[in-house]
């Protein structure tokens, strides 16, 4: 027992005097008051008992990563819910974490378990760390908790160790439960030993150690870019071997490789994926520049070869989708190529490394340059010095267009990186409207079986509603019935105020039905001026390929195909520049230069003036930009542009580098000292851990990198006798997955030690990471590409024996156990004192008294019978005979002493219990008067 306020019981000395004054005569009232001021006094000193008690929530921490066996989500929920069959409701909560590469909560601390896992953490990696931290958060600091960890053990990123300990000084004990994959014969890469970077020409070595479950014959290949370097068949024994691989590279850059292990005859493995495993070996030395065209062997290529530049030159379709042949160049040049034609996500990447890693940009114009290229918001766009949108002020005549869109059943398949293609199309559409401007008109209609107008033909005034109403389009079903879409759109046409009519039709190219009378209706259309488009979603070999081709071809207009849906806003974009006509100037036009040509040409003053050129692309200088050479017309466009885009450099050439419409420039003694100089400056920022540059950095200072236990480490090395940096470095990584855009982060490199400053980025199987040391001056050092072996969450069993020993570490360190029986758990929570208060029973007692109180007070009723009886309680009293007593027989007294006889005494009243009661009330009314 104990008080919680007993300052309070310095109430009872005036509460006794209080009583003392005010006592009232009667015995009983006086003790009821007393007993109610004690009891109030006592109450309000808040008296309570201490009990212990077991309470607390409970934290299940769920592995969902890929090394964990095939029944692991079914058996997680079990323990779940056989958690929460025997809990508490007033005593217990029990939470759930799901955790992976990510993690995430999927039940709060309550009474219920969840019936299912719907967080998506992705199974690339085990966050164990991350998810007792996320743990830790969840507990209620003042409250007992317990945490239970249902896993492998095979943990990936930091370590759990210093997680745990911090439960553990909270008192939090981590229980562990060991779910994992029963040891098999898997044969595996447990690892591999290459240089990180070598010379040009220079011989190296590489190791593989290999584990295989038994003796036997094991065949092995290494690839490097498609080409096999070594395969061949050996026999190994049991337990761990190494291959041996030599190979040389003459291309400064980075080269990625494959190995790939199988066992002879054909036999199954049970864990393919940890079978091949990928890494990067990359070249010192000047990068050469990556020049994409449709003409490898054309005059640009030449041209820049004879001025002593490496180049490489590869057509469109050459191109490899992922960061490792970007990341072999110093700069890209892209010379009249159309954004359709390179592969998805290749603009992304391209993008990332210009900006984090110093990678040049160089752009020419054409036909497919640019804005006609279909340029126009990629992810390049923002880096060009030039923009290249349709200027109301430079627009010969208005627009009208119709966008058909093709809503059927086949529009709701999702593409890489989550879209719906019917997304992708909205999105498309969305950029044909951003193109247009008020003076232009635009109308949707969205089609399967029939035509459904989505915005009327009007001009284009609200774009954020039209926007709004565009991109919520969805798939419904069916097919797309062309003829339907054709004739809607050309009726809504037939108003337009524009001179410039056109329909752009989205379609299936495998399910594009019922043609209807097209031919006739486009013969209409062609007729009143207006021209036709087709953007196929598929293949041109698909079975309605061919109409849609025929279509195109009878309504005047282009026809688009892609297989891959992400390529459909540069489509309709580029599709929109041509039907304008305005980006793309085809008629000679003069030039003039300003006084930034001279230094770009590395030239005391610039050579006498440049003369027309055939033809340029529209476009409009940045704010920051430099021009070197500017159209001498009407719209004083930039012909040659450069400026800097983040750690790189970028540059425009809107002028056709070689073809038709370089016109008379071919012949200007300076034009090829212009090319090269502008190849020069895109490949300027080539200053790396790849060699051929000054040093940049801190001096004696060296970037390296490493990769481990799923992440990439990216360090740099100071000289201890150099002065500290001052600019705050960090590291700029852009890492590159296949079929999502790359993530761009930009970490501070923190000192590990005295002389090492490190960052951490964590890596997934398929990323290729790279990186570049920004030193805050604008200088950086990039590094070659990185990636992970495989996914660590299929490392042989041979690596998975930390599991079990982490979970025995996490259990010993934090006072927690293996748990086997899940249903002793709840007893287990750390016994906590509970206060129980004890004060709301002496309130009700107290107003229990106050109405004794009162009750006799008012009525008397409690001390009547005792009144009614008198003093002595005797039986006289009461008015009965008493027995007569048995006595001795004794003389009889003198007569004497004989008393007189008594006169004879009133009847004594009634002393029955009416009577008592009629006492009472005549004693009541007394008082009150």
């Amino acid at each position: 027992m104990t008080l919680l306020s007993p300052a309070w019981l310095l109430l009872l000395l005036p509460a006794a005097a209080a009583w003392w004054f005010l006592r009232p005569a009667a015995t009983l009232p006086r003790v009821l008051r007393a007993v109610l001021l004690t009891l109030i006094v006592l109450a309000m000193a808040a008296p309570a008992i201490r009990l212990d008690e077991k309470s607390g929530t409970v934290v299940v921490l769920a592995d969902r990563s890929a090394s964990m066996p095939a029944d692991a989500e079914r058996a997680q929920l079990e323990a779940a819910t056989l958690l929460a069959d025997g809990l508490d409701p007033d005593r217990h909560r029990l939470a759930v974490i799901a955790f992976g590469r990510g993690v995430a909560v999927e039940t709060p601390p309550s009474a219920a378990a969840p019936e299912a896992f719907t967080q998506e953490v992705g199974p690339g990696a085990s966050g164990l760390a991350a998810a007792l931290d996320r743990a830790a958060a969840l507990l209620p600091a003042d409250a007992p908790g317990r945490v239970l960890v249902l896993s492998d053990g095979r943990f990936t990123g930091a370590d759990p160790g210093p997680a745990a300990a911090a439960l553990g000084q909270r008192g939090v004990a981590v229980d562990v439960r060991e779910i994992s994959r029963p040891a098999t014969g898997d044969a595996a890469v447990l690892r591999v030993g290459a240089p990180a970077s070598v010379s040009p020409g220079e011989a190296f070595g590489v190791s593989a150690w290999v584990s295989t479950p038994a003796a036997g014959s094991f065949g092995y290949e290494l690839v490097r870019g498609g080409n096999v370097v070594a395969r061949g068949e050996r026999e190994l024994p049991a337990g761990v071997s190494r291959l041996r691989f030599r190979d040389r590279l003459t291309e400064p850059g980075a080269a990625g490789y494959e190995l790939r292990l199988t066992a002879a005859g054909g036999t199954a493995d049970p864990v393919a994926e940890n079978n091949r495993a990928r890494f990067v070996v990359g070249v010192a030395g000047p990068r050469p520049l990556l020049l994409v065209t449709e003409t490898p062997g054309g005059g640009l290529a030449t041209l820049l070869r004879d001025a002593g530049l490496d180049v490489t030159a590869v057509a469109p379709e050459e191109l490899e989708a992922g960061a490792i042949q970007l990341a072999s160049a110093s700069g890209v040049i892209l010379e009249n190529v159309a954004a359709a034609d390179v592969p998805a996500g290749w603009t992304d990447d391209l993008a990332g490394l210009v900006e984090d890693t110093g990678t040049g940009l160089w752009m020419t114009g054409g036909r497919q340059g640019f804005g006609p290229g279909g340029w126009f918001g990629s992810a390049i766009d923002p880096l060009l010095p030039v923009s290249m949108e349709l200027r109301q002020e430079h627009r010969k005549l208005a627009l009208a267009i119709v966008v058909a869109l093709d809503r059927s059943g086949s529009m709701s398949m999702t593409v890489p990186g989550g879209k719906q293609k019917m997304d992708l199309a909205n999105l498309g559409t969305a950029q044909v409207l951003d193109l247009l401007s008020p003076m232009d008109e635009m109308g949707v209609i969205a089609v399967d079986s029939s035509a459904h107008t989505i915005a009327d033909l009007a001009p284009v005034s609200d774009k954020a509603k039209l926007r709004n109403d565009i991109l919520q389009i969805e798939s419904i079903g069916g097919g797309i019935f062309v003829f339907q879409a054709l004739k809607a759109s050309a009726e809504m046409l037939s108003d337009a105020r524009a001179g410039t009519r056109h329909i752009v039709l989205f379609a299936d190219a495998a399910d594009a039905v019922e043609p209807g009378a097209y031919a006739a209706l486009l013969a209409q259309c062609r007729a009143a001026n207006i021209t036709c488009s087709v953007i196929g979603l598929g293949r041109d070999t698909d079975p309605d390929a061919a109409f849609l081709r025929d279509v195109a071809a009878r309504g005047g207009g282009r026809i688009f195909f892609t297989e891959d849906a992400r390529k459909l806003p540069a489509l309709f974009a580029q599709d929109t520049f041509a039907v304008a006509r305005s980006a793309f100037v085809d008629e000679p036009t003069p030039l003039a230069a300003t006084a930034a040509l001279a230094p770009l040409l590395g030239a005391a003053a610039p050579p006498p003036g440049p003369p027309a050129v055939g033809g340029f692309g529209l476009t409009y200088l940045r704010p920051e930009a430099t021009p070197a050479i500017l159209t001498a017309d009407d719209f004083r466009a930039p012909f040659v542009a450069t400026w800097s885009a983040g750690l790189g450099r970028a540059a425009a050439l809107t002028g056709e580098a070689d073809g038709e419409h370089t016109g008379s420039l071919r012949g200007w003694p300076a034009y090829g000292d212009l090319l090269a100089s502008l190849a020069r400056f895109t490949a300027g920022g080539s200053s790396d851990a790849r060699g051929g540059a000054p040093p940049v950095g801190p001096p004696g200072s060296l970037a390296r990198q490493r990769v481990d236990d799923g992440e990439l480490t990216v360090e740099l090395l100071l000289d201890p006798a150099a002065a500290p940096p001052r600019a705050e470095i960090s590291a700029r990584v852009v890492v590159s997955r296949p079929g999502q855009p790359p993530r761009r982060l930009r970490v501070p490199l923190r000192y590990a030690e005295p002389d090492r400053l490190a960052a951490t980025v964590p890596l997934a199987a398929e990323d290729t990471a790279v990186a570049a040391v920004d030193f805050g001056d604008g200088t950086a050092a990039p590094l070659p590409p990185a990636r992970l072996l495989y996914d660590p969450e299929y490392a042989p069993a041979q690596e998975a024996s930390r599991g079990p020993a982490t979970l025995a570490a996490l259990a010993r360190a934090t006072g927690g156990v293996r748990r086997a029986d899940l249903g002793t758990l709840w007893d287990d929570l750390p016994a906590v004192p509970r206060t129980v208060p004890l004060a709301w029973l002496l309130w009700l007692a107290s107003a229990a008294v106050l109405l004794l109180e009162v009750l006799e007070r008012r009525t008397g009723w409690l001390s009547a019978p005792a009144e009614a009886r008198g003093p002595s309680g005797s039986a006289a009293d009461d008015g009965r005979d008493a027995p007569t007593p048995k006595r001795a027989t004794a003389a009889k007294p003198p007569a004497a002493a004989e008393a007189a006889p008594a006169a004879p005494q009133a009847p004594l009243p009634s002393t029955g219990l009416g009577s008592a009661f009629d006492a009472a009330s005549r004693r009541g009314r007394e008082r009150m008067k």
